[in-house]
Parts: C-alpha cells; structure tokens; sequence
C-alpha cells in the first residue's frame, strides 16, 4: 500500500468520526433554538410541545452514551460533555415546566443553562482538537485501514514507542502484538547495522520527516532478513511530530524464479556451498545471535595441502572432483548448524557456533583434519592431500566480522609455515 495513500485512507476515518461530532453539534443547536423560541414566544407551553423540545436532543444523548471507545472516554472533555449535558436536560425541564404552567421563568435558571451552553460548546471543539492528536485512538482508527494490508505497519509515538501493529507485521517478524506494544522497534534490530547506520537514518527523518531504506532486522526466532522500510512522521496543525508510521516489505520472500536467482548468487556452484556473500551475511547473523547468549563462535580458515599439484598435473576437472569430495566429508563432519563456504579456489571458510568449551574446537578441527587426509580414488588413482586451519575466535579476539576472518587467514598461513597438515588459534604476536 502507497503510504499516502495509506495516510489519506486514515484521515478520512478520522474525519467520518469528527463528521460524527458535528452532526451531534448541529442537533444540539437546533434544540437550543427550539427551546428559547419557546421560552420567548409562548406564554403557555402545551405538554406535547415541551415532549418535542426535550425529545429534539436525544440525539446528543444517544451518541454520548453509546460511545464505548475506550480513548475517548477517558478524554476530559467527554467526561465534562456527559455532567454538563445531564445538568441542561434538568433545567431545561425545570423551564419548560414552569412555561407549560404560564409562569415566569426562573432567571438564575435560565442564566445557568445559557452558561452551560457555551460552556458544553467549548467542551465539544476541546474534545475534538484532542480526538486529533490523540495518538492511541487515530493508531485505533489506522487500524482500520492497515490490518489486512499485506505490508507489515508498524504506529509509534513521537518517542518511538509502539502503539499498534498490523497482522502482516505479526506474520513477517513472528511477535504477537502484546508482546511488541510499549516496546521500541530496537527490539527488532539485527546487530547487523552499527550506531551509525540509526543515526543517519534519524538525521533524515527528523529534517526531511520521511526515510525510507533497506533494513535488516530479526524476527523473533533470530533469523535474519532483509526489508524495504519507509518511515513517515505524522504532523499536527502546528508542524509538530505526533508519531510515526512504518511500512515495510520483506523483501526475503522470493518467487520460484528468484529462488533459483538467489541460489545463482549466494552458493558456489562447483560445490554448491555458501559463497563469500552468503558466508559473509551468516557471520553476522550468528554474531549477532551469540551477543544475545553470550556463547562463543569458532571462525576457521581452511586452505587445502597439495591440491595445486593434482590440479596442475591431472587438470581442472579432477581438481574440481576433489574439491567436491572435500566439501562432503566436511560438510558430514559438522554440525547443521555450521556453516562451510567457499570463498575461492581451494580456500574454505568455517563457522562453528554455540560453542560450550575451547575443547570441542580442538575436537572439530582434528577431525576436519582427519577426514581430508584419508585417500581420494578419482579415475582409478588414488590422491592424497592435507589442509590447513587458522582459527580466530568471537568474542575473545575480535567482535568484527571482517577481522575475525583476518585473524583466521593469518593463523591458517601461520599453520602452513609450521609444516601443514595442522591447525593454529590466533593470537597477537602473528600480527
């Protein structure tokens, strides 16, 4: 849905409500008009005339009693409405009464109820100068409009509080709406951006009242996706920000074409793994994740022991045989929840997450080792290879993602200069 569109939709459900408003204002005036004409024309008022006058402002009476939003009965001015209105409907018997009788009618009387006029139209404009910006009840109001759109909307308050969501937005992020409304739209945040990222994105809405970018957020089970995100802030008569409104596409969701797009441009497709952009994007996703559960991640970089000489003596396709056979038996060696990429040639990078104990990163990469080093039998001949490891680790030697790929590659090169066939951790003095 077009945002203004979106907007335009809103305001004319705030509009038919205030219409609401005017039409009960516009029976109330005509019953105040019967009401004096009475009063100053007639000397004697029949019983079935004073029923008319009276019954003239059920109206008002009906729509203030039949109002069960509950923003807008917690507003002051319709609580006033209620107590002025009941008080006019008592003095305006009290006078009638006293005319139908063809007695004079009570001053004091009747300049009460002629404050109590200008005092429930005052009330009336207060209250709907507050039904304006009021923010839960229009968030109530968009509510209309926005819940079965197929982009997710998110309503916040000018402090970003979250006042209302949409049922695409439950769907696309996995947050009921309880769980979300109080809270700032950080608790989407991915880790994927830096602060500088929200500030610029801020610096933009606040001047120009508008942003709109692609984000990545995380839905509650901590996947990772990427949306088109456009944010809006919305502004009362005097050009002050009320709340905000965000709209947003998850741009993950992918036809069958694009599916076979998308696998095109993330896996390699000699040994069909995550590439360096799909390995790159995991990184920080479990990053990202393990800064939430204070868990340790094991980043490897793996080059292969002797493959330039196979490759260069038996050619490009054996070569590409075994690198398919390596990436097999790594693949069975590690867990679903690891990741292997290749990021080139013989080079592989390794994602060990959720890591309990410095152990299980020995045990992992002695059998990496291991099973790359049993024979390989390609067209009747029996080949032989070894690899090396460089491990860096999260949180303890880098929190970024580009240097604790660095730190890796050093170690690996670090393993190779001490006679291959082996792995290295990471440490300062190889800097």
């Amino acid at each position: 849905m077009d945002l203004s569109l979106f907007q335009k939709l809103t305001e004319s459900e705030l509009d038919n409500y205030l219409n609401e408003i005017d039409l009960v204002v516009e029976f109330h005036i005509k019953w105040l008009s019967e009401l004096n004409r009475a009063l100053v024309c007639h000397t004697v008022i029949e019983r079935q005339q004073i029923q008319n006058i009276l019954s003239t402002d059920e109206h008002f009476t009906r729509w203030h009693q039949g109002i069960h939003d509950e923003e807008l009965i917690k507003m002051p001015a319709f609580k006033v409405l209620g107590v002025i209105h009941t008080e006019m409907l008592k003095l305006a018997s009290s006078l009638l009464a006293h005319a139908g009788r063809g007695e004079q009618i009570c001053v004091d009387e009747y300049d009460r109820f002629t404050l109590l006029t200008h005092e429930l139209r005052s009330q009336i404009a207060e209250l709907k100068n507050k039904i304006k910006v009021n923010l839960q009840l229009v968030a109530k109001l968009m509510g209309k409009v926005f819940e079965n759109a197929k982009e997710g909307v998110m309503i916040t308050d000018v402090d970003s509080y979250i006042l209302n969501v949409n049922q695409a937005f439950v769907k696309v992020t996995q947050y009921t709406k309880e769980e979300v409304l109080g809270k700032k739209p950080s608790i989407l945040h991915s880790g994927n951006h830096d602060k500088g990222f929200y500030e610029r994105m801020w610096d933009v809405l606040l001047r120009e009242k508008c942003w709109q970018g692609e984000v990545w957020n995380s839905r509650k089970n901590s996947e990772i996706y990427p949306e088109w995100l456009s944010i809006t802030a919305v502004l009362d008569d005097n050009d002050d920000t009320t709340h905000y409104i965000g709209i947003f596409s998850d741009v993950s969701v992918r036809n069958e074409g694009d599916d076979r797009l998308y696998h095109l441009a993330h896996y390699d497709c000699l040994c069909d793994l995550p590439n360096r952009m799909l390995f790159y994007d995991r990184l920080r996703q479990s990053l990202s994740r393990s800064k939430r559960s204070n868990q340790k991640i094991a980043v490897m970089f793996m080059d292969l022991d002797g493959f330039k000489q196979v490759n260069d003596e038996y050619g490009h396709g054996v070569g590409d045989e075994l690198l398919q056979q390596v990436s097999q038996r790594v693949t069975a060696v590690l867990r679903e929840s690891d990741t292997l990429a290749r990021i080139g040639g013989d080079e592989f990078t390794i994602i060990i997450n959720d890591i309990d104990r410095a152990e299980s990163i020995d045990a992992i990469a002695t059998k990496i080792l291991e099973t790359i080093q049993e024979s390989y039998f390609l067209h009747d001949v029996e080949f032989n290879i070894s690899a090396s490891l460089g491990i860096s680790l999260f949180p303890d030697n880098s929190e970024d993602v580009n240097t604790l790929v660095k730190h890796a590659d050093i170690a690996m090169y670090k393993a190779k200069q001490e006679g291959k066939n082996r792995f290295k951790y990471f440490n300062k003095s190889m800097l």
